[in-house]
């Protein structure tokens, strides 16, 4: 009997995990989906975040061509704001259906207030369940 080798280099499964892998993508592109899309608005929703990684985290789904990063502005200071690109919207069933399978399997976790906030999908205080 002849086994078929698996080569993960080439798998679609993984250049998929490979474009939303780090903590902090899956939370970005849900953060822009939501119109929170600017550089300080989106630090402000992930407080812990560093500038240096939240930069290095926007250059790579920019270059991976999941959001587009657009300047206006003559001078400083420059209004910079990111959308996702047609690549990276169509990811949006996906980052839905993660949410919600974890709200399913990790409810016991959670306060039934914050489960209530997930539900109502509000950005803000998705990521600050404090507030």
């Amino acid at each position: 009997m002849e086994y078929q080798t698996y080569d993960a280099g080439i798998c679609i499964m993984t250049r998929v995990l490979n474009l939303m892998s780090g903590r902090w993508k899956p939370i970005i592109l849900y953060l822009i989906r939501s119109d929170i899309n600017r550089f300080s608005m989106m630090q402000r929703a992930m407080p812990k975040i560093s500038k240096k990684i939240l930069t290095e985290q926007l250059r790579e789904l920019e270059n991976d061509g999941l959001i587009s990063r657009t300047v206006e502005g003559i001078k400083a200071p420059y209004v910079v704001t990111y959308a996702l690109t047609d690549q990276g919207a169509s990811l949006r069933n996906l980052i839905d259906s993660m949410i919600e399978w974890g709200m399913e399997h990790f409810k016991d976790d959670y306060s039934e207030m914050l489960m209530e906030e997930f539900r109502l999908k509000s950005p803000v205080n998705f990521f600050h369940p404090g507030e």
